[in-house]
């Protein structure tokens, strides 16, 4: 084996969560409520999926973030509690991020070879300050132009009710198709039941709002971003060969193993992560070795 092959197998660290299918029958999409999503998207920027989790998903969602900040809340550490790649602690959160009906919404705006940028915690915790408005781009730095198009689209996963006293997410309506600075323009806070998603194009202007309640208010912050784009998560690098051995095709290729840019070892031989359904950026099916 070569030294470039052992490098990239030693990345491969964190410990396998195994997936369990939901074997629960999914209702037929309708299209009217799909364009009745992506309308909103395109027209204010910005749609709620009101109860779109089911409330079996919530609950491992809340008990798997918990028991990762559980040590951070009991010392008080952050006024705001951050964690990343959450679609490996639990199969819960896979499952909500290949949700049809936010699939279809998104993949009709940004491409049905759509890609996750991120799948972050963001929860904001009691006296929690309020953040300055921006727009999701500044990820890929500042010589991305604002774009006349849909390139993302942020979710907001809300595990709480999203309220106005609890920080609950503050957007500009219209912002999306606006390249001008944000201005003196105000933003209308969204309000959701527990089990929502908060759905907005990533070029609108948005802000996390104060929580001034005695309670942590916790959400998912996912980023689906056109193909073509760099993720913010590099995710063909984040899991170990076993989970991936273990997840659906469609969320390898919401991770990024379709389409892979090969690694070109020293002896000639290209290489891509093997993974269930992974092709090689051509959109070949791998012929030669794959790594792991």
């Amino acid at each position: 084996m070569s030294v470039a092959r052992v490098e990239l197998e030693t990345i491969l660290s964190p410990v396998a969560t195994p997936v369990v299918e939901d074997t629960t029958a999914l209702p037929a999409l309708d299209p009217v409520v799909v364009a009745g999503h992506q309308h909103e998207l395109r027209d204010q920027g910005f749609t709620v999926f009101r109860n779109i989790i089911s409330p079996s998903l919530l609950a491992a969602m809340r008990q798997s973030i918990d028991s990762h900040i559980a040590d951070r809340i009991a010392e008080k550490r952050d006024q705001h509690y951050h964690g990343v790649n959450l679609v490996g602690w639990h199969p819960a959160f896979c499952a909500v991020a290949s949700d049809p009906l936010l699939l279809a919404t998104i993949e009709g705006l940004i491409g049905a070879d759509c890609i996750l940028s991120s799948c972050n915690l963001g929860a904001r915790v009691p006296g929690c300050a309020a953040q300055g408005f921006h727009r999701d781009t500044g990820i890929w730095g500042n010589s991305m132009p604002f774009m006349s198009f849909p390139i993302g689209i942020q979710t907001a996963w809300c595990f709480d009710d999203f309220t106005p006293d609890n920080g609950s997410t503050l957007l500009i309506p219209g912002s999306h198709r606006d390249p001008a600075p944000v201005g003196e323009r105000r933003g209308v806070q969204m309000t959701a039941p527990a089990g929502s998603i908060v759905a907005f194009d990533c070029q609108a202007f948005h802000a996390g709002g104060a929580n001034t309640t005695t309670a942590i208010r916790r959400a998912a912050l996912t980023l689906y971003i056109r193909s073509w784009l760099k993720p913010q998560t590099d995710h063909k690098r984040s899991y170990p060969a076993d989970w991936l051995s273990q997840t659906s095709p469609e969320m390898l290729r919401l991770l990024g193993f379709r389409r892979q840019s090969p690694v070109e070892l020293p002896d000639g031989q290209s290489i891509i992560i093997n993974a269930p359904g992974a092709t090689y950026f051509y959109d070949r099916p791998p012929t030669g070795p794959v790594a792991y």
